[in-house]
């Protein structure tokens, strides 16, 4: 199992990401935040809802690290 198996097993449907900084390649989604809703066809890829987006779409798992929800 390598860091990427144990990253998509901390992302549960329902769970809470924030999309990681991967350099020039992904400056729209930096930093942004959302829900994960569901599995996509392959097993690289997770279907999700950002934070103020109305539609899912698939990103792949390496661009998604778990945010730590605190109990409030």
């Amino acid at each position: 199992m390598n860091e990427n198996d144990a990253l998509v097993l901390d992302l549960a449907i329902g769970s809470r990401f924030r999309v990681r900084s991967l350099g020039k390649h992904s400056k729209r989604l930096d930093g942004r935040t959302g829900r994960v809703v569901g599995f996509a066809q392959t097993k690289n890829a997770l279907r999700v809802i950002l934070d103020g987006h109305k539609h899912p779409q698939t990103l792949h798992r390496s661009y998604l690290e778990p945010l730590v929800e605190t109990a409030s």
